[in-house]
């Protein structure tokens, strides 16, 4: 095959994903030429409908599929999310390539700082559902109200009306944001938005809070049905495991009903140690969803192997095995920093009315640490949802920044720069811990300090979350160490085995 026609949608953000796709074909088949064609859909030109309310399933996918089996176009690539759950014949999605994040964000104008009543763009009822809840806690002000807003136009336009409106702010895939700010193409009006954006303060929803759209950061490959040498083609390139992942989470979506109406999000977060699964929301019948699971790729990995006698902690007050001493000089640094990243492990490592300029980003090892630093009236950009810092790395959203690990003074980072705000201080008299036969544990510090007390703890069941504890406990006892989504999911699972 010497030329490949690929075809989009006109947006910047079509035109930029039609050339991701076709970079990736490039790289595997560096001899065929590229034609890319744009063509508007019914989505496209009615600009005034809610998506929810368009009575017309795939209204940005269904013109180009006419082109795909008129033979104008070889491949389609769409929004995997814009697909509708039942697909027509005479297509079918082939493969997918590496996904982008999954998770929305909340584009907020500084200005909108402390308003009590917060009004929001988004169409998407799942959005307007689960947001509701989680604003409530994760701003740094407290709110009396937070209502939504219809919105349509691509990505630049939202970004624009935001700006033009009395509204506070918008609601945007970060795939979309991602590639947008991705510089792969020359577009005025994408330079212009990307130094629109930069005047907007902005949040990266946790996935467990406010799962997905299906596909959302996927994009689908589309041919007409019976091409066997574009699926052969295309089988060369196709991610499988990104593929199996939209497709269960289109499973679980269409069970409910599927399509755009919904106000329910289902994500699937690959992660080293197996799958995070997420469903939230509330079903066509009323009823609220709130489910969030692990599923690892080794079943032993999170089955306790020995009967549970007795277990620590009973909750996550027990662990009291040190006090903290603050380091005075820790804060004063965090205080003077600008245009910086700072990754707190923990919400106590900075005090209430500690003073972090606006510039700065900040991200939570986890949902409760960044709920208790809203409280103390700090900006939280984002979280690695419990899922480690390496697996869910702290984001930029495009700015260049240099991170730092703000912790104890035992801590380390292989990225960050450790900016030491406590130090932690063994208790002098602790519970006598050998008599416990299965453990959870927080961190490594409280694990070495608890093994050197009680050389015998050696023999025991321990278990931790899926981060930094676990790699690091990993280490010490390879294959030996249980992983659990947090600390409530091992409580349930040792009591069971009571």
């Amino acid at each position: 095959m010497d030329e490949l026609k690929i075809i989009s949608r006109k947006s910047v953000l079509a035109r930029l994903q039609a050339i991701e796709v076709s970079d990736v074909i490039k790289d595997k088949y560096p001899d065929i030429r590229i034609k890319f064609i744009t063509k508007e859909t019914k989505g496209d030109l009615d600009l005034n409908t809610p998506l929810h309310k368009m009575p017309e399933m795939g209204v940005f996918t269904s013109d180009i599929r006419e082109e795909l089996i008129s033979g104008k176009a070889d491949i389609a690539v769409h929004s995997w999310k814009d697909l509708p759950v039942e697909l027509e014949e005479g297509t079918e999605v082939t493969a997918t390539i590496k996904r982008a994040d999954l998770r929305d964000v909340l584009i907020f104008k500084r200005s909108s700082f402390n308003k009590k009543k917060i009004n929001i763009y988004t169409s998407s009822p799942r959005r307007k559902e689960n947001l509701s809840k989680f604003l409530q806690k994760a701003f740094p002000f407290e709110i009396d109200s937070c209502s939504f807003h219809d919105i349509r136009g691509n990505i630049l336009t939202r970004i624009k009306k935001l700006k033009d409106s009395d509204k506070d702010g918008v609601v945007i895939a970060k795939a979309a944001i991602d590639r947008l700010l991705s510089n792969r193409l020359e577009d005025k009006e994408l330079i212009a938005f990307q130094n629109d954006l930069e005047a907007f303060s902005w949040m990266v929803i946790p996935a467990s809070q406010n799962p997905c759209a299906p596909g959302q950061g996927a994009l689908a490959l589309e041919v007409k049905t019976g091409n066997r040498e574009i699926v052969e083609l295309l089988n060369k390139i196709n991610d499988l495991q990104v593929f199996n992942n939209v497709q269960q989470e289109r499973e679980k979506l269409k069970k409910y009903g599927g399509g755009c109406h919904q106000k329910i999000g289902v994500s699937i977060e690959d992660h080293p140690l197996g799958k995070v699964i997420t469903e939230k929301g509330l079903t066509p019948d009323s009823e609220e969803i709130d489910e969030r699971t692990f599923v690892p790729f080794k079943e032993e990995l999170s089955r306790l192997e020995r009967r549970v006698e007795n277990f620590f902690p009973k909750s996550k007050k027990d662990f009291n095995l040190f006090s903290r001493l603050k380091i005075d000089d820790g804060i004063s640094k965090i205080e003077a920093l600008k245009n910086s990243g700072l990754y707190v492990s923990r919400a106590s490592s900075l005090e209430q009315g500690a003073s972090i300029d606006r510039s700065n980003i900040v991200w939570t090892s986890g949902i409760e640490n960044w709920f208790k630093l809203a409280k103390k009236g700090i900006w939280v950009n984002g979280s690695s949802d419990s899922l480690g810092e390496n697996q869910s790395k702290p984001e930029s959203l495009g700015k260049q920044v240099k991170w730092f690990l703000v912790s104890h003074d035992a801590s380390s980072s292989k990225d960050k720069t450790l900016l030491a705000t406590y130090s932690l201080k063994p208790e002098k008299e602790i519970e006598d811990l050998s008599k416990y036969s299965h453990f959870y544990w927080m961190s490594i510090s409280s694990f070495k300090e608890a093994l050197k007390r009680f050389p015998s703890l050696q023999n025991a069941e321990h278990s931790c979350g899926l981060g930094k504890t676990f790699d690091e406990l990993n280490d010490i006892y390879p294959n030996k160490i249980k992983a659990f989504l947090n600390f409530e999911d091992w409580l349930e699972k040792v009591k069971e085995a009571k």
